[in-house]
């Protein structure tokens, strides 16, 4: 190879380069704009809702599930998907708008953290979500667990300041809860114990059931 071949080869290269490096700049502010449109999308969907018997408003709760998803490293899409993990079975939202708006993998990760009738009884409907998650994918477990962990980190807070009266807010009382919660954890366990953030859900199944 003459000097001049090798100085082409060296400059088709380092096209390349800079154009990989153009079309990774541009997927990661396409990312970084579904995280922005979930934000706004939800904030709308969730407009007036409340936590259970708490002045909070309700759209803290999915917004500190995008943080816990983010903080461990998930992409843009999973943390798009735990922005908008309610909004099918608690707003108005449709899956075809998700669809439409946000893309297949999002809306996948969304039905996931969805139950699907909840017309049945709490028991049957916590079952299918514990029985469900051999099948999920890992990115599909990450919304789940994250959902999970911060329901009981707010819950754990409020018996701190409410004392064990908090489990009134519930369908079902403290002991029915931990056997949900310990059951989510068991399910993971099983399949793949390496899930991010499954043992922090652990250590707070310990922290707030541990009198269970």
């Amino acid at each position: 190879m003459t000097s001049v071949d090798k100085v082409s080869v060296n400059t088709a290269i380092r096209l390349l380069l800079d154009k990989r490096a153009i079309l990774w700049e541009e997927r990661c502010e396409e990312m970084e704009g579904i995280i922005d449109q979930a934000i706004q999308f939800a904030a709308v969907k969730h407009a007036g809702q409340m936590r259970k018997s708490t002045a909070v408003p309700y759209i803290s709760h999915p917004f500190a599930v995008a943080m816990l998803l983010q903080e461990a490293g998930h992409g843009a899409e999973v943390v798009a998907a735990g922005i908008l993990h309610d909004t099918l079975e608690d707003t108005s939202a449709t899956a075809e708008e998700i669809l439409t708006l946000f893309g297949a993998v999002v809306l996948k990760l969304v039905e996931a953290a969805s139950e699907p009738d909840k017309s049945l009884p709490w028991e049957d409907r916590k079952r299918h979500t514990m029985s469900s998650l051999a099948q999920r994918s890992d990115d599909e477990l990450a919304v789940i667990i994250a959902d999970k962990l911060h329901n009981l980190r707010s819950i754990r807070l409020d018996i701190d300041r409410h004392g064990e009266k908090v489990w009134s807010r519930f369908n079902r009382g403290k002991e029915q809860q931990a056997w949900y919660y310990q059951g989510i954890v068991n399910a993971v366990w099983e399949r793949n114990g390496q899930v991010p953030l499954i043992a922090d859900l652990q250590k707070e199944v310990d922290l707030v059931f541990s009198n269970a």
